[in-house]
This record gives structure tokens, sequence and C-alpha cells, in this order.
């Protein structure tokens, strides 16, 4: 069984070295991304009950989303909020504000929804 592992991820390589551009590497690529993101757990949505429940706009914690989304995803991997207490968040989303280049708002933005989701 192993054998027929290494063979298939030597066959693999070996068009992908071949053409890294060819129809076989994307069509690679395509599958593995996509079991990839369809293992993610998705990020939730907002509703207006919980909106009301935190005193909220319904409209900026979607927009918080979208932030945390934007700047957080282009980096890291995106947690889901409650996988972390509201201390450590709050922690986090402080150190990466500057290198996230996001304003104090949009920091607001981000930890409203955040902890509106826990």
């Amino acid at each position: 069984m192993q054998a027929a592992i290494a063979n298939n991820e030597r066959v693999i390589n070996e068009k992908m070295t071949a053409s890294k551009f060819s129809g076989i590497g994307k069509k690679l690529i395509f599958i593995g991304l996509t079991g990839l993101f369809a293992c993610a757990p998705a990020l939730y949505l907002p509703t207006s009950e919980i909106a009301g429940k935190h005193s909220k706009g319904l409209d900026d914690l979607n927009h918080g989303r979208q932030i945390y989304i934007d700047h957080c995803g282009s980096c890291h991997h995106l947690y889901q909020p409650g996988q972390y207490t509201e201390q450590v968040w709050s922690m986090h989303v402080n150190e990466m504000q500057s290198r996230a280049k996001i304003s104090n708002e949009q920091k607001q933005l981000i930890l409203d929804y955040i902890l509106s989701g826990k």
C-alpha cells in the first residue's frame, strides 16, 4: 500500500514538474484546495436576533465580519468566535491592529462581530 502511495506521489510530482501549469496540475491544485476549504467550518452569520441581544446593528456586525475576513483572513486561518475568550480575542486584535492596518473603528467592528458570536 505504501509503495502505491509513494508511486502516486512520484507521478504527481513528475507531472507537476513537467508542466507547472498543465491541465492536470491545475486540476490537482483545484481538487486539493476544494477539499481543504470544504472541510473548514463556515464563519457564523449574524442575525437580527443576535444583533439585538448584543445591542449592535446587524449592518455593523456584518461589516465587522467582512473586515475580519478581508484583513485577518488574508494572512491567517479564520477562527470561530467561540474558540477564544473575550480577553484573548481582545489581546489578539489589539496586537494585530497595526499589522493589519485597521483603524480603531474597524478593530471595534471586528471585536463586536467576534464577541457577538460567542
